[in-house]
């Protein structure tokens, strides 16, 4: 089994990536396999895109590779801090404390 990657660009031109998908021995051996020739294939479709964004970054004016990290970092904090207020999450609570405790009420 082989795991297959087309990219095709603007231009048309169609770009293949293809990795090899061997079973491991063993249980779950396949699956092992298969996350592993994932993994490959993820880091080979980067490399082959980072020119790509790179030179996109360069034609929209963006100069440098992540110039505007934290620009879009204060920006996503913003929208969950906005997201939070409109849904009453409480953000105080910790998922390392107890839930509160409850009390019975007898019933006269």
């Amino acid at each position: 089994m082989e795991l297959v990657a087309e990219l095709r660009g603007r231009d048309g031109q169609t770009r293949s990536v293809r990795v090899p998908c061997p079973a491991e021995e063993g249980e779950g051996g396949q699956l092992r396999g298969l996350r592993r020739a994932l993994a490959e294939l993820q880091q080979r479709v980067v490399e082959l895109l980072a020119p790509l964004v790179q030179e996109e970054r360069e034609a929209a004016g963006g100069g440098g590779p992540r110039g505007d990290v934290e620009d879009d970092e204060e920006e996503e904090e913003e929208e969950e801090d906005e997201g939070e207020d409109e849904n009453n999450i409480d953000t105080t609570a910790s998922s390392g404390d107890p839930p509160p405790k409850r009390t019975k009420v007898q019933q006269p």
